[in-house]
């Protein structure tokens, strides 16, 4: 029987906060959609409910991401461990120098094929738990992000049409300026009361004119404002989307080497074991990962060099602080290098 894994509970936090992530995407998409049809009411818009379950929909994205983060981290710390394990079955020295936490966790103890194929097995279970997690995320990010960017679309034309409204009647309230200064001055040169009369009715009316073009101006900036908050608002989680959906790339990509890893290890420790070890019971997640495998004909393949890309695209993607933190090191600057 599998061992039940110390990660399985994180896994179900983080499936947790996922489903609650999906249904906060689901919503705001909808919302967004019904703002973007040419006769919403954008007088009807809730922003403060809105703009909450955007925010909230990104704390909890966020929130997801650092815990899958976590979990790929120490599920490749695990395969280390089980790999120093297996490589002290046959050097009973491997790792004791280390002066990583990965040596002060391991220590100077060894471990028994049975044991380093246990947890080799857990690890495969939770890295499938996780692996489904980051199918079903992948598939709603983007899906959810071309929708958004369609919707966004939409209200940006819709933003525009108004803008285009506006700066006609703009236009035409310009235009009556010079006749309304023209018939103001006329008025008090003029030489008789048929002529003021006259005048007077003619600027009133281009006064009255202009007047109700500065009101057809201000009937429309509410509706340009609101659909200019929408934008801000959506395209926030746009970006958001985005960044995530690389980031999912990112730790996907690695988790999918390290569970090619965890299975090459796997194989070797179970066919070197002394004596043979028997037929696990797998969970049907971890036998399909397994026989995906096996009919993979270029599985393991390059298999180390294929592993250092992966870590290098999710340290980059996910943790640029290490790398910086490493030029640090490496590069030290001008000011510390010692004079000559």
């Amino acid at each position: 029987m599998v061992k039940v894994h110390p990660l399985d509970g994180e896994i179900d936090k983080a499936r947790a906060t996922l489903d609650d992530a999906i249904k906060g995407m689901d919503a705001a998409n909808a919302a967004l959609g019904g703002n973007a049809k040419s006769n919403g009411r954008l007088d009807a818009i809730n922003f403060p409910v809105e703009e909450a379950l955007v925010r909230e929909t990104i704390e909890l994205l966020g929130r997801w991401k650092i815990l899958a983060l976590s979990l790929v981290k120490q599920l490749d710390l695990l395969t280390a461990t089980a790999d120093l394990q297996h490589r002290r079955l046959f050097d009973e020295k491997a790792g004791i120098d280390t002066s990583g936490l990965l040596g002060r966790r391991i220590g100077q103890g060894h471990a028994k094929p049975a044991s380093i194929a246990a947890d080799i097995e857990a690890a495969l279970a939770a890295s499938a738990l996780l692996d489904a997690q980051f199918k079903t995320v992948r598939q709603v990010l983007v899906r959810t992000f071309r929708d958004c960017e369609a919707h966004l679309v939409r209200v940006i034309d819709r933003r525009q049409h108004i803008e285009v409204e506006i700066e006609e009647v703009q236009r035409k309230a310009d235009a009556l300026i010079p006749g309304i200064f023209d018939r103001r001055s006329s008025i008090s040169s003029a030489r008789d009361a048929g002529s003021r009369s006259e005048l007077e009715a003619e600027y009133s009316r281009l006064v009255a004119d202009r007047d109700d073009l500065h009101e057809q101006e201000r009937a429309l900036q509410p509706g340009r404002a609101a659909l200019q908050r929408l934008i801000d608002i959506y395209e926030e989680l746009a970006n958001v989307l985005n960044v995530q959906i690389a980031a999912v790339n990112a730790m996907a990509g690695k988790l999918a080497v390290d569970i090619e890893q965890r299975i090459a290890l796997l194989k070797a420790v179970i066919s070197e074991a002394v004596p043979p070890l028997p037929a696990a019971e797998r969970p049907t997640a971890v036998a399909a990962l397994i026989a995906a495998f096996e009919a993979n004909v270029l599985a393991g393949h390059d298999l180390a060099a294929r592993k250092a890309r992966a870590d290098d695209v999710f340290t980059r993607r996910l943790e640029p602080h290490l790398l910086a933190a490493q030029a640090a090191v490496v590069e030290p600057s001008a000011e510390t290098e010692p004079e000559t």
